[in-house]
Parts: C-alpha cells; structure tokens; sequence
C-alpha cells in the first residue's frame, strides 16, 4: 500500500467525502421515516412536530461540547463513536408506537446523528483550508446522500413496512462506520488521547464553550450563524409537517420521499456551481438570495401539493438554493476562523441550526392546530422571509464604508 504523503492525505479526503454521504444521508432517511412513522401510529400534528422538533435538543445544548471534543480528541475519533449509536438506535424505533418513548429516542438519535453530520463538515473545513471548490466537492458527495437516502428509505416503507424502513437507516449508517475506519491511521485530525485525556475532554467546561461563543464577536461568524438560522427552515418543514400534508393529500410514502431526494438531487447541482457563481456575485448576498428562493419554494406546498409538476419544480428551486449556498457557508466560517477552532465553529453554527430545528416545527405544528396545517406554511414562509430581509438589511449596513 502507498503510504507516501499525497496517498495518505488522497486516503483521506476519500474518507471525509464517504463520512458526508452517509450521515447526510442518515438524517435525511429519518426526516422521512420518522413522520410516516408517527402518520402510521396515529400522532398528531402536534404531536409529531414535537417528536421531529425533539432531535435537536440535545444537538442544541451539546453541538459546541461535541465540536470542543472533535479539536481536542480529533475529528475520525469522534464520528466513529457516534456513528456506533446511530446504527443501532433505528431499530428500536419500530417497537416504539407511544409518543413518549418516540421522544426519548428522538433525544439520543438526534444527538449522534447530529454530531455525525458535524464531525464530517469539521473534516471536510480542515482538509479544505476554506477552499469553495474543494467544500463543494463535499457538498455534492453530501447532497447524493441526502438524495439516495430519503427515496431508498420511502420506497421501503411502501414495500416492506416500518421494520424494513428503519433497518435500511442503520444499514446506511453502517456506512459511516467504514468511512470513519478507511481513512489513514495517523491522521492530523485524529491524535492519539490518553483515557485520562479522553475522560477529560468529555466532561463540558465553561472555559471552551466561552472560546467557542467569543467567536460570534467575528462579524462574518455572526452573519454564518444568522444564515445558518435562516437556512434551515425549508429543512426543518420539509422534515416534518411537508411529510405530513403530502401524506394526507394521499401521496405515496415512495413518492414523498422521491420528492425530498429530488430536492437534494438539485443541490448537487447547485454545489457543483457555488464555486464560479461566487464569482460573479458577493458570497453574503447569494446566500441571502438562495434562503429566500428556498424558503418561498417550501411556504407554497399548500397551492400546488396537488400538482405533481408544480411539486417537483419547487423541490428543484429548494434544492439548487440550498446547494448553492452550503458551500459558500462554510466558506466563509473557514475563512474566519483558525483551523485549530474549525471544531467549536462548527459546533457553534450546528447549535444554532438545531435551534431553528427544535423551533420551527414545534411552532408550525401549533400553528397548525390553531388555524390549520395549510395556514402554518404560510405563516411559517413569511416569518422567515421578513427575517431574510432583516438579515440583509442589517449586513448591508454593517459593510457600507460609513458604519
């Protein structure tokens, strides 16, 4: 075997791209399933906003714990871990129908699942050095895993049911596993840790997590973070309610999910064109486009779920936004910030993105029993807009020449 430099560090970029594809894939798979699940189980909309909602709590409160963990234990070490726990939690979803134990599993899964998705962008920003082209060689290796993932997973639950379903999720993240293993043993993101070192760092300590929210001082740090809010509502719809309203519609499970992965089949393409569209327009200003683009492609589900065509265009609009703007994102964070810190920025942003996660369906699921699930997408698309908007406004004062 090669062990020359430029084959260890190629060994290992093939192993970041391979750890992307799977846990995007991952947490996609159970974006869908999870819904139909508590469809099939008789939840509310309420309740199932919740159970979707309650993923992102701990992911929440411990993101920049993890991220804290990836720059003192390494990276591989960290996605190897977690990648053992989302294996094996999917297959205790199907004997668990009742809403609390569904919430329980939501808690722990979310977490790793979580954690999986942030230790492969850490990989990717400290292979990357913040370079857009390489972040969207990434970001296409992501988005075909959030594309095979959902419509693999849709087509299983028509054809075999909920076990088979959940069974394909650990399956996926088996993939993770290998990914975490394949890449070269003396990794510099992958030092070896002491068992004291390695009990010490997975203890939280205010002193990092202050060095972590410091960072939000950086004003490109602050305007990633506002983005990444704002970014993550089509998500967090499409994860929950989106599934829920086709459903009832009377879509199939396959083609609910053929209509997610289509989704992120498009961002492929958007990732494949972040580099040169950066070009010709200023980063913060196309990632405002594509949020706003995105979050008006998922708010209008109600006037066109009927239409099978209007649905599929509107997923490819949200999919090549959110493509485009992925890398560019993470651009920006790796320009800002050093590459010994990669981990708590990332941890720091992916805080914030389970926030909006934890927020945005619970309160679409109460606005939906309050005035209907149809209002709820309404009322959820103009909120985040009039904040896009906000954003803008906002960035464009804080870089004028006379702030």
């Amino acid at each position: 075997m090669d062990t020359s430099p430029a084959a260890a560090e190629k060994r290992e970029n093939l192993a970041s791209l391979g750890a992307g594809l799977f846990t995007n894939g991952v947490w996609d798979m159970l974006s869908v399933v999870v819904p139909l699940y508590g469809v099939a189980v008789g939840l509310s909309a309420a309740e199932i906003g919740l159970v979707v909602a309650a993923r992102s709590v701990l992911p929440t409160a411990l993101s920049i714990h993890g991220g804290i963990m990836m720059d003192q234990l390494g990276t591989r070490r960290v996605l190897a871990a977690v990648a053992v726990a989302s294996a094996a939690l999917p297959l205790l979803y199907p004997v668990s129908g009742w809403f609390a134990v569904l919430i329980v599993l939501q808690l722990l899964l979310g977490l790793a699942t979580s954690l999986g998705m942030a230790a492969a962008q850490t990989w990717s920003l400290q292979a990357s050095h913040g370079d857009t082209a390489i972040l969207a060689r990434f970001s296409v290796f992501s988005r075909i895993g959030t594309f095979l993932g959902p419509v693999t997973v849709g087509a299983i639950w028509d054809l075999f049911g909920a076990w088979a379903a959940f069974a394909s999720v650990s399956l996926w993240a088996t993939g993770i596993i290998a990914s975490a293993a394949y890449a070269r043993p003396g990794a510099a993101h992958f030092p070896p840790a002491s068992g004291q070192r390695a009990l010490s760092a997975l203890v939280p300590r205010w002193a990092p997590h202050k060095e972590a929210i410091a960072l939000a001082a950086i004003p490109a740090v602050a305007f990633v973070l506002a983005v990444s809010f704002l970014r993550n509502a089509p998500g967090a719809v499409q994860s929950s309610l989106y599934v829920v309203y086709l459903a009832d519609v009377g879509w199939s499970g396959t083609l609910i999910g053929a209509l997610v992965a289509l989704s992120e089949l498009f961002g492929v393409f958007g990732s494949m064109v972040a580099a040169p569209v950066e070009r010709l327009l200023r980063a913060e200003r196309l990632l405002l486009a594509c949020i706003a683009a995105s979050v008006a492609a998922i708010a209008i589900t109600p006037l066109i779920g009927t239409f099978l065509t209007l649905l599929i265009v509107a997923s490819a609009v949200r999919g090549i936004a959110q493509g485009i703007s992925q890398p560019l994102m993470y651009s920006v964070l790796g320009r800002s910030v050093p590459v010994t810190t990669h981990g708590k920025s990332v941890g720091l942003r992916n805080a914030v993105v389970r926030l909006a996660s934890i927020i945005t369906p619970a309160a679409m699921g109460l606005a939906a029993e309050a005035w209907g699930i149809e209002a709820s997408f309404y009322v959820v698309g103009v909120a985040f807009l009039v904040a896009t908007a906000a954003l803008a406004v906002a960035a464009q004062r804080l870089s004028s020449p006379d702030a």
